[in-house]
């Protein structure tokens, strides 16, 4: 009886100290730190027809695949990145969609989206040399847009609330002086 109740006893402390040490991380407050901690989501790969094994006598040839696999990765990265911190801002913040919309108007962003995307056509054929150009380029032009999106909340942010809508035709508007008591509301009318 006391070594199975030991036994429980001791199954217990285990199991709860296992826990504690691989239980998940709480989702972190700030924005800016979920951001950070969001997880890629994971690319669906449809099966495609068997390409050709290409042969390499070179000895350089793994260590040509490590880089180019290192390579295609930080550029998937790069695409991705853009898209999940838009994506995050835009759940975090109420302005950021209507900063989007304004933003995706402005003619620098449009410039930077064209860059973007003849960049993306281009990485299929491009040598080792110019893809290095294509991932620092990649990344300044997403730095810009995040950046010009950063700018356009801020800008938005700052504005002043709305003005008022303006009253539908025929229907007179209520104005009162900044100092003067707000007037009592109508009677509703009276109908026999």
């Amino acid at each position: 009886m006391r070594n199975t109740l030991l036994g429980l006893f001791l199954l217990a402390i285990v199991g709860i100290s296992a826990w504690r040490y691989l239980a998940p991380a709480p989702a972190p407050k700030s924005p800016i730190d979920r951001m950070k901690a969001s997880v890629p989501v994971e690319k669906i790969s449809y099966k495609s027809k068997p390409s050709k094994t290409i042969v390499r006598e070179t000895a350089q040839a793994p260590k040509e695949d490590v880089v180019r696999a290192k390579m295609e990765e930080r550029f998937t990265d790069l695409k991705e990145e853009g898209k999940r911190i838009r994506e995050t801002l835009m759940a975090s913040d109420p302005k950021a969609a209507q900063a989007m919309i304004t933003l995706v108007k402005r003619p620098e962003y449009r410039e930077i989206l064209d860059k973007r995307h003849k960049i993306e056509a281009d990485w299929p054929n491009a040598s080792e040399g110019e893809r290095e150009g294509m991932l620092a380029e990649m990344n300044s032009l997403r730095q810009q847009g995040v950046g010009l999106l950063m700018m356009e909340i801020q800008q938005m942010n700052s504005q002043p609330l709305a003005a008022p809508i303006p009253a539908a035709k025929g229907v007179p508007q209520v104005t009162t002086a900044p100092g003067a008591p707000a007037a009592e509301p109508a009677p509703p009318p009276f109908i026999q």
